[in-house]
């Protein structure tokens, strides 16, 4: 009688947490179908130590945060060297500066339980204004990196907007 309790608990519990974690992929799904790649987005989302959208949204703001200063460093090191090409490299630098600075300030928010703040944050980011061209030769590189940099970035950004909205509802 006494094993078929334990069983009875063990098989209950094994219910209640594959509910939980179908919850929460539905919930990764409905937040990364809404970004230009969904991979990338579940990629990053598959980092949170619970299911919460707050614990969601800390992996999102302080990865984009990371990121966004590895990206700075990796730009600001092309301008060393950038010689002829050092106009359009300088305007790459000063927009992932402005964006650096707009993730860390979003990570200052989340960690001050400003959610609603983080929002409005990343809505007046345009990313057509703010992310830089890529039209110049990255060397060691056959496609310049900056491509896909930016285009994290933009998911980023979605990403921040969609949770940021879902924790301040």
């Amino acid at each position: 009688m006494k094993m078929y309790r334990i069983l009875l608990i063990f098989l209950a519990t094994t219910l209640v947490c594959s509910v939980a974690e179908a919850n929460t992929q539905q919930t990764v799904n409905e937040i990364c179908k809404q970004t230009i790649d969904i991979k990338f987005c579940n990629g990053i989302l598959a980092k949170a130590t619970s299911p919460s959208l707050k614990d969601l949204l800390n992996v999102t703001v302080t990865e984009a945060q990371r990121i966004s200063d590895d990206t700075y460093f990796f730009i600001s090191t092309i301008l060393l060297n950038a010689g002829n090409q050092r106009p359009v490299v300088q305007k790459c630098v000063d927009a992932y500066a402005v964006l650096n600075s707009s993730f860390t300030d979003a990570l200052s928010l989340f960690n001050s339980g400003r959610y609603a703040e983080i929002i409005t944050l990343m809505v007046n980011i345009s990313s057509e204004d703010v992310i830089c061209e890529t039209d110049f030769n990255v060397p060691g590189y056959n496609i310049n990196p900056m491509i896909e940099k930016n285009r994290d970035t933009k998911v980023f950004v979605a990403m921040e907007k969609i949770i940021g909205q879902m924790v301040s509802s």
